[in-house]
């Protein structure tokens, strides 16, 4: 398949993928694209449901101001297709002559309904790689059960680690589920393609969000405590009862985190609530040691940090604690992240321009390579922005059939 230069010179510049997803997928295309890959999002002719999920430009309900999509779809481009007849399945059987890799996230069965399956697609691309992402997987007893993100946290055991250990718990934010089930996905679809590239031989890559999630919540090392001892861990909260200081704690503008982990942190930490409140009992040598050495006297250690910090704002905490060697992190807002001047200086902020909301920053690649081109070249695309391109220049219809086609809703 031929590629642009600008396209080849990119990590994922040689490949061609075609992604069906919703909101399950389309970070794993995201990922993909912005490495290069030439990404064809193939959505309804009324548009991928994702296109409809807030918030929106200027609270504009519109199919082109989705914040949500526009950064999920940035470096891709859009056709319009309807799987769904006939016409449709056998237009989406020439893309798939062309195309590497097809990643999708309909409902279990749906694609295999169309003759649209892994193995219907095979025959006609015997080198395809295809990608299902789905919450339980495309076998087994919970295949065909319904799901959003807070039910994948849920069936994946990560809310379990999440809120205060006498409280209920609770879900992440961001949809972390679908983030995490996505970053797998993709480095599956990239490792199935090394394959190809080495074998000539496609294959088929099955996703489990609830895999994938359960295989994120390692940090109380939860599946090997129960595994090994029958322990289900309890949440650990904002300050953990197991360990001191390891957790949030309030500053006079704000929240900071901190982890004094080294007997040297702590030694250095108690020194400084001494100069600043005066309180000699921290430096008692009883509370020396790791973080786990002080776990039996966290109750009135948490007094004393708790009178020290919040005499300081959060960046005082923060700026001074790193000159002495003190693990402390403040907890930025949104608009502290996006003014941060260590990632602007990277530029890992991207401006790009949008044919209907203008000018937008987003984040970038988060990813550093010597080399490869891996900078956002375009936004989101608009609903069936490259249907003339990808249906005429290179599948060979003309614009008359192109006509047709859309009066007979099958772009």
């Amino acid at each position: 398949m031929a590629r642009s230069r600008a396209k080849t010179e990119t990590l994922l510049g040689c490949y061609r993928i075609l992604e069906i997803t919703d909101e399950q997928g389309e970070y794993c295309g995201k990922r993909l694209a912005d490495l290069g890959a030439d990404v064809i999002k193939i959505e309804n002719p009324q548009g991928s449901k994702t296109r409809f999920k807030g918030p929106f430009f200027h609270d504009q309900v519109d199919l082109e101001k989705s914040l949500n999509f526009l950064h999920y779809n940035t470096n891709k481009r859009s056709i319009t297709l309807n799987l769904e007849c006939r016409d449709g399945q056998e237009l989406f059987k020439k893309l798939v002559k062309r195309a590497d890799a097809v990643i999708e996230s309909m409902p279990v069965g749906y694609l295999a309904a169309l003759g649209l399956d892994y193995k219907s697609l095979s025959a006609v691309n015997p080198a395809l790689v295809m990608t299902s992402i789905s919450p339980f997987g495309q076998t087994g007893p919970h295949k065909n059960w319904e799901a959003t993100d807070i039910v994948n946290m849920a069936m994946g055991g990560f809310m379990q680690s999440c809120g205060e250990p006498d409280g209920m718990p609770l879900r992440g934010g961001c949809e972390q589920s679908l983030q995490i089930g996505s970053q797998c996905a993709a480095i599956g679809t990239a490792a199935a393609l090394y394959y190809k590239s080495m074998t000539g031989k496609g294959q088929y890559v099955d996703i489990s969000i609830q895999e994938c999630v359960l295989t994120y919540g390692h940090e109380q090392a939860t599946a090997q405590s129960w595994a090994f001892h029958q322990n289900n861990v309890v949440r650990a909260g904002a300050r953990t009862k197991w360990a001191f200081p390891y957790g949030l704690f309030p500053c006079k503008d704000g929240w900071a985190i901190i982890a004094t982990v080294q007997a040297s942190e702590w030694d250095q930490l108690s020194a400084w609530i001494h100069e600043v409140t005066g309180n000699a009992e921290v430096l008692d040598d009883v509370f020396k040691g790791t973080l786990f050495d002080r776990a039996p006297y966290v109750d009135i250690l948490t007094v004393y940090l708790l009178e020290f910090s919040q005499k300081l704002t959060k960046d005082e905490f923060f700026l001074e604690g790193q000159k002495r060697k003190i693990p402390i992190m403040p907890v930025h807002s949104i608009e502290e992240a996006m003014n941060c001047p260590q990632l602007t200086e990277w530029g890992f902020f991207k401006n790009v321009s949008h044919p209907v909301v203008g000018d937008l920053k987003d984040t970038g690649n988060p990813d550093r390579y010597a080399e490869g081109n891996l900078d956002v070249w375009k936004a989101a695309p608009l609903l069936g922005q490259h249907n003339e391109e990808v249906y005429c220049s290179e599948i060979g219809l003309c614009k008359d059939d192109l006509a047709v086609l859309r009066s007979n809703g099958v772009i």
